[in-house]
């Protein structure tokens, strides 16, 4: 039960830890740090407990206390979390003893576990030291099984702890009915104390997304939050249905498809029919709220649209969006649920004419996957002559240099990065390009307003050559690769 309990709340510390910094890859080494921190002091306070305690009886109350200890704990020391993050209380210190003070109550057990399981025949002693670790690894590996795939499927974050202090509880009662004497009636009286506490805590979060709300970036409550094993995507509320779409905690887009307001950069996605005209296949990885999916099947000549996307919570997001629904019920929309590398390494066979990667802040937690060396030679492995690839280096120049060194041609249109072997910048402010933005049409209604300058402050912004940005850098970019992974670690954001 602890090893089961503790490898889920470690789980769980992780994605509210991640989603309160961000999605930042430091996240998880900070989380194992204080975990450990934890496991260390709780299992000393445990050592200490067996050479002290009068008798057996005694330390099986401890390991019952200990239990409803941490029943309450994983309920109150996420909130409290939540309640520090929300008023600006961003100390690592604090944050440290938070959760260290999480996992310390069930490491408080283990050492009694092995005093009371092992010691009492000692001809077979080896034996019974073999059962309590297979015993606590067993649990532990429940964890993320149960954990991991199921109850973050399924539930919410809040839902999830709620969960685990439940599970903590109910042993915490099986043992205290199995012991007897004095112990026993403190045992019982301290359970019904701890359910009394959960269901109190349990009741003060009756919204199932209240931890996720509390430590929303924006400062403002998400009008729709989506909680699944691969993340938490929030949506807020903008003036005229320009809704804000968030995932793991950062901006990944907005639902506008109006390039006259251009809320969210619509000319970047939009360069793309000019610089390759009559694209058959387009692959697009990251789907996000689908409104870029909504203007790329309207470009001339698509025939068919490949979108890999990991999280299939965005296509439950979509459905809220008419224009956006639409467009993943086009027919030649083909919507894959997986991951992208993996996806096109067992579909050697597909070629592409245009590549749209939807890519979020090169910051982030394992966004090297899509940023690498290796990823962009696997990208241009599918490409087509004369193919076009774009994806959004957010201000990236490592990026920028990553996709030089994979293409003979890349520059950079505002924060995108368009690549290819052959040099497109003549295609992009031409008569044909003009005529086709005039023509272009979003579900039978012309997409640019007529008369418009929209047209003209798109066409006319100027590509960005690789020595022009390094020139306005402080820093030689260097190549991303799988190994390296330095836009995360080297140059990514920090925790404080």
């Amino acid at each position: 039960m602890c090893g089961f309990a503790s490898l889920s709340l470690e789980i769980l510390w992780v994605r509210l830890y991640s989603f309160a910094k961000l999605s930042t890859p430091a996240a998880f080494g900070f989380v194992l740090l204080a975990y450990l921190l934890g496991i260390a002091l709780g299992a000393h306070g445990g050592a200490r407990a067996c050479r002290r305690a009068p008798g057996d009886a005694r330390l099986w109350y401890y390991s019952i206390v200990a239990l409803l200890l941490s029943a309450l704990t994983s309920l109150a020391l996420p909130a409290l979390f939540g309640w520090m993050t929300a008023n600006g209380l961003q100390n690592p210190i604090l944050d440290i003893l938070t959760i260290a003070v999480a996992s310390s109550a069930l490491a408080f057990v283990f050492p009694i576990a092995h005093h009371l399981g092992t010691r009492q025949l000692l001809e077979r002693q080896g034996h019974r030291f073999a059962l309590v670790y297979t015993s606590n690894v067993t649990g532990a590996a429940l964890g993320p099984l149960v954990t991991g795939y199921i109850l973050l499927e399924h539930l919410s974050l809040q839902q999830s702890f709620l969960v685990i202090s439940i599970a903590q509880l109910a042993a915490a009662i099986f043992f205290a009915l199995a012991i007897r004497g004095t112990p026993r009636r403190m045992a019982m009286a301290g359970a019904g104390v701890a359910l009394a506490g959960v269901v109190a805590l349990s009741g003060a979060g009756l919204d199932p997304h209240v931890l996720v709300q509390n430590l929303n970036q924006t400062g403002e409550r998400a009008t729709k939050v989506i909680e699944n094993r691969h993340g938490i995507i929030t949506l807020f509320e903008g003036k005229n249905g320009d809704d804000a779409v968030y995932g793991g905690n950062v901006y990944d887009g907005r639902t506008n498809l109006s390039p006259e307001r251009n809320t969210n950069g619509l000319q970047r996605p939009l360069l793309m029919a000019a610089l390759q005209p009559q694209p058959r296949r387009v692959l697009m990885v990251g789907l996000s709220i689908g409104t870029w999916l909504a203007l790329v099947n309207e470009f001339p000549g698509v025939e068919q649209v490949d979108v890999v996307e990991i999280n299939p919570g965005y296509l439950s997001a979509a459905q809220a969006y008419p224009l956006q629904a639409r467009a993943l019920k086009d027919p030649r929309v083909n919507v894959v649920v997986d991951d992208a590398r993996r996806w096109l390494r067992h579909q050697p066979e597909r070629r592409y004419d245009l590549i749209i990667m939807n890519t979020t802040w090169h910051w982030r937690s394992s966004i090297s996957l899509l940023l690498s060396t290796e990823f962009l030679q696997l990208m241009k492995s599918h490409m087509t002559l004369g193919a076009v690839l774009s994806f959004n280096a957010t201000g990236s120049g490592d990026a920028f240099l990553t996709a030089s060194k994979v293409f003979a041609h890349a520059y950079r249109y505002g924060n995108f990065v368009y690549a290819a072997d052959f040099d497109f910048r003549g295609r992009k402010d031409t008569v044909a390009s003009r005529d086709l933005y005039r023509g272009l049409r979003l579900f039978d209604k012309p997409l640019f307003a007529s008369p418009s300058t929209t047209i003209d402050r798109f066409l006319l912004q100027p590509f960005i050559t690789l020595d022009t940005a390094q020139r306005a850098y402080e820093r030689p970019f260097e190549v991303i690769t799988d190994h390296n992974m330095i836009t995360e670690f080297k140059y990514g954001r920090t925790l404080y």
